[in-house]
């Protein structure tokens, strides 16, 4: 087995709050001290050298970024002196971040790649078609994810390939996931598993699971929608508690809502209101399709798009806690090719991947 390199050994040693610091330091040079010894001197230099001195400051920026926005609380628990759980944004944008922001990367490396980066370039007008009014069956949209230019994890969302049964009612089954990888892992572990199930005629959802491991946190619930009553029924599946939570006539959840805008017919410079369900709340939203773009991914060609970005309001009130923005294939099967984002952690982006891009093409 190697040893550790001496950095990281320094890292267990240091004291108090210099402790952090130091560790995500180490995890940096661990992946220079890898690349050293899997490929050679030449590889490691190779990864400072070329980055350049704006890529550089770009990566001491993440490193203080990191340092002050996590702390120790995010600290592996071998470095840690007591148990502390990490603070996460709340409410609206939280799963719509680590949903939109998460669906992420390769499963391994930390060295940024700025080649594989879309571009943009705003057009003054598009051709968008009709879109599809329904899920396909088995469509599975893979992504790739980083976090300020860093692979940080991967993630995808699947309809399942037949129907399934809710409450008396044909549904669509869409699971949606995003996991970090293994070197994020080392400081903020997250596996999120999402499933929504959809009635097959209105497209609203019937029931909703979610289950999530975030660093020291924990979720496990069910939620069964009732439309003749107009209640959600959360169970937690951690505490055994159960809540009933009002309902509108017209809602999505977090995962639907995803599929139901596809299904609209829309226009830039335009916008739509939808109420939306996530952590046992609901979210008057407001969905701003913004001016059309033309936007150019690496080996995979170039697409006019409708950009789109959610403004969620709780009781009046606009929830700041970070922004998103969506890139949409302005065509009929209105593909989420890239998404990005401000978040409490940083700007991070996802982009579809090849093969996911290839199977929409099947008819």
């Amino acid at each position: 087995m190697n040893r550790p390199h001496k950095s990281a050994q320094a890292a267990l040693r240091a004291p108090g709050g210099r402790r952090q610091e130091a560790t995500t330091m180490a995890y940096s040079l661990e992946y220079v001290e890898e690349e050293r010894r899997s490929r050679g001197p030449a590889a490691a230099a190779t990864f400072f050298l070329t980055m350049g001195w704006a890529d550089l400051c770009r990566r001491a920026a993440l490193l203080v970024t990191y340092v002050l926005v996590f702390r120790v609380r995010c600290a592996p628990r071998a470095l840690r002196g007591s148990h502390l759980g990490p603070a996460r944004p709340r409410g609206f944008m939280r799963p719509v971040l680590i949903l939109g922001a998460f669906l992420c990367a390769p499963a391994s490396g930390f060295a940024a790649d700025t080649s594989d980066e879309p571009r943009a370039q705003t057009v003054d007008a598009i051709s968008v078609e009709a879109p599809m009014q329904h899920p396909r069956l088995g469509e599975r949209l893979g992504f790739h994810g980083r976090w300020f230019g860093i692979p940080v994890g991967y993630g995808a969302v699947e309809v399942a390939k037949e129907f399934v049964e809710i409450s008396g009612r044909k549904a669509y089954h869409i699971k949606a996931e995003g996991h970090t990888n293994e070197v994020l892992s080392a400081f903020y572990p997250i596996h999120d598993v999402v499933d929504s199930y959809l009635d097959a005629e209105t497209l609203q959802p019937l029931k909703f699971e979610k289950h999530q491991h975030e660093g020291n946190y924990r979720a496990d619930e069910i939620v069964l929608f009732d439309y003749a009553t107009k209640t959600a029924t959360y169970e937690s599946l951690l505490n055994k508690s159960v809540k009933k939570i009002p309902l509108p006539d017209e809602f999505q959840d977090i995962i639907s809502a995803i599929y139901w805008f596809r299904s609209q017919a829309v226009t830039p410079n335009k916008a739509l209101n939808l109420a939306i369900y996530t952590d046992e709340k609901i979210y008057e939203t407001q969905i701003l399709i913004k001016k059309p773009m033309v936007l150019e991914l690496r080996k995979r060609g170039t697409f006019p798009c409708l950009v789109v970005e959610p403004k969620p309001h709780f009781k009046g009130l606009l929830v700041k806690r970070g922004r998103i923005w969506a890139y949409l294939t302005a065509d009929k099967r209105r593909l989420p090719l890239f998404v990005k984002a401000t978040t409490p952690w940083g700007a991070m982006s996802a982009v579809l991947d090849l093969d996911s891009l290839e199977a929409s093409k099947e008819p």
